[in-house]
C-alpha cells in the first residue's frame, strides 16, 4: 500500500517537473532559433564588393552553421531535461519516503494494536460462551438474545484478528498441490449449508499447481460462505488450473456498490447480519499473493473471480 503510495508522489512530482521542462526548455529553443534566424541582410553599399558566388557560399555556410547550432541546442536541452528529472526522482523518492514515514508508523502500530487487542477480547469472548452454555438456561429470550451477540461479536473478533494478522504476514509459502482434491476436500464443510440449494459445480484442472494453499482455502472458504449467505437458490463453482469463479443467483450488486465491494467494513446489504471483513480479507490475501480477485454482477448472477 505504502509502495504505491510512494510511486504516485513521485510519479505527480515527475509529471509537473516534465511539463514545467518542456514548455521551459521549448520556448528557450524556439526563441535562440528564431534570434539566430534574424540574420540582417548585407548592406546594399557593401554588395558591390561581394559576387554573387559569394554571397551564396556566404548564406549556405550561415544556414549551415544555424542548423549545426539548433541540433546541439536541442542535444543539451534535452542531456539537461533528462539529467534534472533524473535529479528530481532521486530527491522526490526520499521526500515521499519522508512524508509518508509517519503514516506508514502509524499504520504498523495500528495492525499491532488490532492484533494484540483482538487475541485479547478472545478469552473473555470464549468464557462468556463457555458459562452460556454451562447454565444451560433454554426458553429465556433474554439468555437467547446475549448467546446470539455473543456469536456475533466472536465472528467479528476473529476476522479482525485474520485480518490484521493477515496484514502482518509477508507472502505465504508456495506448495505442489491438486487443486482439484484441495476444493473438493474444502466444499464437504459446506454441504449442509447447501442442502436445499442447487450447487453447479465444473472443475478442469490438470496436473498439480505451485501455490499457497492455505491462503487459497481461506479465499475458496470466504467466497463460498459469502455466495451461500446472499444467494437465493442457486450457487456455481467453476475451477481450472489458473483461476477460480465463485457465483450465486441473489440480489445483484449496483456498479454504485460494486466499487467498493472490497473495503473493509463496507456493506452493499446493509440488512446483513455480518460486519464487511470477509471479502476484505479475501482481497487482502489475494494481493498478498500477487492474484487478481474482481467481482461482476450482471445477467442474474454475482461472480467472484481469482485468477492464480
Amino acid at each position: 500500500m505504502f509502495k504505491k503510495l510512494r510511486n504516485r508522489l513521485i510519479l505527480i512530482n515527475l509529471g509537473i517537473t516534465s511539463v514545467v521542462i518542456v514548455i521551459v526548455f521549448t520556448a528557450i529553443y524556439l526563441f535562440a532559433t528564431n534570434s539566430a534566424n534574424q540574420r540582417p541582410p548585407l548592406p546594399e553599399n557593401r554588395l558591390e564588393f561581394y559576387s554573387e558566388d559569394f554571397e551564396n557560399v556566404i548564406n549556405i555556410t550561415i544556414k549551415n552553421e544555424k542548423q549545426a547550432a539548433a541540433r546541439d541546442l536541442l542535444m543539451m536541452l534535452i542531456v539537461s531535461g533528462v539529467a534534472i528529472e533524473l535529479v528530481v526522482a532521486f530527491i522526490s523518492y526520499f521526500l515521499a519516503e519522508e512524508a509518508i514515514k509517519p503514516v506508514r508508523e502509524a499504520y504498523e502500530a495500528q495492525k499491532v494494536f488490532i492484533a494484540n487487542a483482538s487475541h485479547e477480547i478472545k478469552t473473555p469472548l470464549a468464557a462468556i460462551s463457555a458459562n452460556l452454555e454451562a447454565a444451560d438456561i433454554k426458553g429465556n429470550k433474554w439468555i437467547s438474545n446475549v448467546e446470539k451477540e455473543t456469536i456475533k461479536l466472536t465472528e467479528l473478533n476473529n476476522e479482525l484478528l485474520t485480518l490484521a494478522r493477515t496484514d502482518l504476514m509477508e507472502k505465504s509459502a508456495l506448495d505442489e498441490v491438486d487443486l482439484g482434491k484441495l476444493v473438493e476436500d474444502d466444499l464437504k464443510s459446506f454441504e449442509s449449508r447447501m442442502a436445499n440449494l442447487k450447487f453447479k459445480k465444473e472443475i478442469d484442472v490438470h496436473g498439480k499447481n505451485k501455490i499457497s494453499a492455505s491462503d487459497f482455502t481461506q479465499i475458496l472458504g470466504i467466497l463460498m460462505d459469502n455466495a451461500i449467505k446472499y444467494c437465493d437458490k442457486k450457487v456455481g463453482l467453476s475451477l481450472t488450473n489458473h483461476e477460480l469463479t465463485v457465483s450465486n443467483d441473489g440480489v445483484m450488486i449496483s456498479d454504485k456498490d460494486l466499487v467498493h465491494i472490497f473495503e473493509r467494513f463496507y456493506q452493499a446489504d446493509k440488512s446483513s447480519e455480518g460486519v464487511g471483513l470477509g471479502l476484505s480479507i479475501a482481497k487482502t490475501v489475494a494481493m498478498r499473493n500477487g492474484w487478481d480477485l474482481t467481482a461482476e454482477s450482471k445477467n442474474g448472477l454475482t461472480s467472484f473471480k481469482l485468477k492464480f
